[in-house]
């Protein structure tokens, strides 16, 4: 069978305060699941969850870490269901795919358990965890591909240190105790490289879990595997999963062996997939598009009702020939996001652009002191904010530059004067002649991999041009004459400032700003 569309479910960084605040009008299969999954958490002595997952003011996942992961394991449970469940979903699935934890949600989705023992799964995977890892430790997020990240591991020297996750060609993630993982920061610091430490209770996906594995395995031997009836690829296993497997056995590997994302979505995109789909905002989709830049991803919000489906990135010969590009005020604003899908969204935004794990970019996260973000770098999030939520000019840039979480932003954005308005350019006036960010963005790739006899899958939006793809100053004066020549742009880009740009995504903006680009 064919693969076109798979639905991507996520682990920790698919719960925020109130995810699923739309429960209350979103009928009675969200409110089932709420109720099964506060029933599940009553059955293990604990308070009910639901509260965390509807109310916006509810505790963050870094507070949960520290006070609650229990409640916070299960919360992420019912984000993934209950996300898929908001989604439609929006066409037939021919694959799911679980991230790290959504393993759990992909499977119950897919028929193999009862929602009831999805969550009851979860709650005895958290339960061994409290039970059997009292040592600390934790993950920690590294912009390296997998071999250098493999080699930092080595050098450090531990043997609890493992290579637990690989999302995209330069994001691995470590897990492994806390001293160990400080080394491995150290190193990665002094090769120029960005680490940061993620909000995970545990050294997940690491042979430090061995203990709390084989109790795992040992609580859930009365829960029943069911008949699949969706098919499932697990990127723990590296292969498609189907009733002949023990997927119990599946989920207590899981604690301690590597999920191989990057690897996943590669093989889907060669057995023919075209689109993913995400069911959340935990930005596994900003990740797909890392990873294989020519397919359509699409992120499905949890709302009130389903949200369109928003296709982020895609080849420029997939977009529909009957639809005319137009500018983007020309769109009206048909509804206003409230604020929780402009955090969610900023969330993404600045984990795309800072190359973090969404789960990493909290609403309460400092922006200089836990992402490093300096005055500089706000400034040119700050056109990004302004373009994602058609700002303009409305918000100060000095009163942006002065927030110092994203949530303090969202209320800006919020509170921002053209946040909202319904007044648009006039919609019936197309513009044809004028490539978009994405058609811009797929010419460089192709003139540069031409040019530099590269596969084109290789020149991805945000390699580096210098250190990945080995283009020195020399070769991008050269590039500037081909690229003006590409888009028409004369002198009106300075050599100075083209040279400068790291990645084609910068070049890429560069092209759109210069004043003869429109002309």
């Amino acid at each position: 069978m064919a693969v076109q569309t798979v639905y991507l479910l996520p682990g920790q960084g698919g719960y925020t305060p109130g995810v699923l605040a739309a429960a209350a009008t979103a009928g009675p299969d969200l409110a089932e699941l709420l109720d099964t999954v506060d029933r599940v958490a009553a059955e293990f002595g604990r308070p009910a969850v639901s509260g965390l997952l509807t109310r916006t003011d509810a505790p963050g996942a870094a507070e949960l870490v520290r006070t609650d992961p229990f409640a916070l394991q299960l919360a992420v449970y019912a984000a993934a269901v209950g996300g898929y469940r908001l989604s439609g979903p929006a066409g037939p699935a021919d694959a799911l795919v679980g991230h790290s934890m959504g393993e759990i949600a992909a499977l119950t989705v897919a028929g193999a358990f009862e929602p009831a023992d999805g969550a009851r799964l979860v709650a005895h995977r958290a339960e061994a965890l409290a039970a059997r890892c009292t040592d600390g430790g934790g993950m920690l997020a590294l912009e390296l591909t997998a071999e250098r990240a493999a080699h930092l591991i080595g050098a450090a020297d531990h043997h609890a240190l493992a290579l637990a996750v690989v999302n995209a060609p330069r994001q691995a993630v470590v897990a492994g105790p806390d001293e160990p993982l400080a080394t491995v920061a150290r190193l990665a610091e002094a090769l120029g490289a960005r680490a940061t430490r993620l909000n995970a209770p545990y050294p997940f996906h690491s042979p430090g879990l061995a203990a709390a594995a084989h109790d795992f395995r040992e609580r859930i031997v009365g829960i029943r595997q069911l008949p699949l009836r969706h098919r499932v690829f697990s990127p723990v296993a590296g292969r498609w999963i189907g009733d002949g497997d023990d997927l119990k056995a599946l989920l207590v590997r899981q604690l301690t062996a590597p999920v191989h994302f990057l690897d996943t979505v590669r093989t889907l995109h060669a057995q023919g997939a075209e689109r993913f789909v995400e069911c959340g905002r935990a930005g596994l989709a900003g990740l797909v598009r890392r990873a294989v830049p020519d397919v359509a991803t699409e992120r499905l919000g949890a709302a009130a009702a389903p949200v369109a489906a928003e296709v982020v990135a895609a080849a420029p010969a997939a977009a529909p020939a009957a639809v005319p590009a137009v500018a983007p005020a020309a769109v009206p604003v048909v509804s206003v996001p409230g604020r929780e899908e402009v955090l969610g969204r900023l969330r993404e935004l600045f984990a795309v652009t800072l190359g973090y794990p969404v789960e990493m970019v909290t609403a309460d996260a400092d922006l200089e002191a836990d992402l490093g973000i300096d005055s500089l770098k706000r400034v040119e999030m700050l056109a990004k904010v302004a373009a994602e939520f058609g700002l303009g000019e409305s918000v100060e840039a000095g009163r942006f530059i002065a927030q110092p979480t994203l949530a303090d932003l969202t209320e800006l954005v919020l509170a921002a004067p053209a946040f909202g308005s319904t007044s648009v350019a006039p919609a019936a006036v197309p513009v044809v002649s004028v490539p978009g960010r994405e058609e811009v963005l797929g010419r460089l790739r192709e003139l540069f991999a031409v040019t530099l006899g590269y596969p084109v899958e290789m020149v991805t939006a945000d390699a580096d041009l210098e250190a990945d793809l080995g283009i020195d100053s020399l070769k991008r004066v050269e590039m500037l004459a081909k690229v003006a020549a590409e888009f028409g742009l004369g002198e009106s880009v300075e050599a100075g400032r083209f040279i400068a740009q790291p990645t084609l995504a910068d070049l890429t903006e560069l092209v759109l700003a210069a004043p003869a680009f429109t002309s």
